[in-house]
C-alpha cells in the first residue's frame, strides 16, 4: 500500500499535467467550435440584411427575368422597362463603350451600383476573415452565375463579358475576386479600368 502512494506521489505531477492538457484541449476544442458558430450567424445575419434591401430584391428581380417588364418607382411614378440582355449590356456600359445612357439604362444602373457595393462587403468580411465563402455561397452562387452569363435567364457570354467589365471599370473588384471564387467561369477582363482621381 506504502509502494502504491509513493508510486502516486512520485506521479502526480505527471497525472495534474496530463489532466490539465485534456481540459485545455477540451476548452480549446469548445471555444473553435463557438467561432465556427459565430462565424455561421455573422455570415447568415450579413446575408439576411442584404436580401432585405430593396435594391438588392430589385436586383435579383431583373436577374431573374429575360424579356419581360417590370415595374420600377421613380420620383415621377412608376416606369416600366423591358429587361433584356441588350439592355442591361446598354445599362452596363462603361464609359469606353458609350458617353452616356438613357433615362431607364440609369434607373437599372443606379440598383446595380447599389447591389455591388452591398456584394463588395461580403467579400471585405471574407478578407478579414470574419466569415468564410463557404458560409455565403448556396445563397449567392445562382445570382453570380446569372451576372456571369451562364445563367436560366441570362445565358449571354456577351452579357457576363459586360458585367465584368463593368465591374472592373468601375472598381467592384472585390466583386469579382467573390465571383470567381463561387463560380470559376466568371469571364476574364478586357478593358481597362477607369482612372483613379
Amino acid at each position: 500500500m506504502r509502494d502504491i502512494l509513493s508510486s502516486l506521489e512520485h506521479h502526480k505531477q505527471l497525472l495534474t499535467l496530463f489532466l490539465g492538457s485534456v481540459g485545455g484541449a477540451f476548452a480549446l476544442w469548445r471555444w473553435v467550435i463557438d467561432q465556427r458558430w459565430r462565424r455561421v450567424q455573422h455570415a447568415q445575419s450579413l446575408v439576411k440584411d442584404f436580401l432585405e434591401k430593396p435594391t438588392t430584391e430589385k436586383a435579383l428581380e431583373i436577374l431573374d427575368v429575360s424579356d419581360e417588364p417590370i415595374d420600377f418607382k421613380t420620383p415621377n411614378g412608376t416606369e416600366t422597362i423591358l429587361i433584356t440582355d441588350d439592355f442591361l449590356i446598354g445599362a452596363l456600359s462603361t464609359f469606353a463603350d458609350k458617353p452616356k445612357n438613357t433615362p431607364q439604362e440609369l434607373i437599372v444602373r443606379t440598383i446595380f451600383d447599389a447591389f455591388f457595393e452591398d456584394l463588395s462587403i461580403f467579400q471585405s468580411h471574407i478578407d478579414a476573415r470574419l466569415i468564410k465563402l463557404k458560409d455565403i455561397k448556396p445563397y449567392l452562387e445562382y445570382y453570380i452565375m446569372e451576372l456571369a452569363g451562364e445563367g436560366r435567364c441570362h445565358a449571354s457570354p456577351k452579357f457576363g463579358q459586360q458585367v465584368a467589365e463593368y465591374l472592373n471599370f468601375f472598381w467592384y473588384q472585390r466583386v469579382l475576386t467573390m465571383a470567381k471564387k463561387i463560380y470559376r467561369r466568371f469571364p476574364e477582363v478586357k478593358k481597362p479600368q477607369a482612372k483613379r482621381r
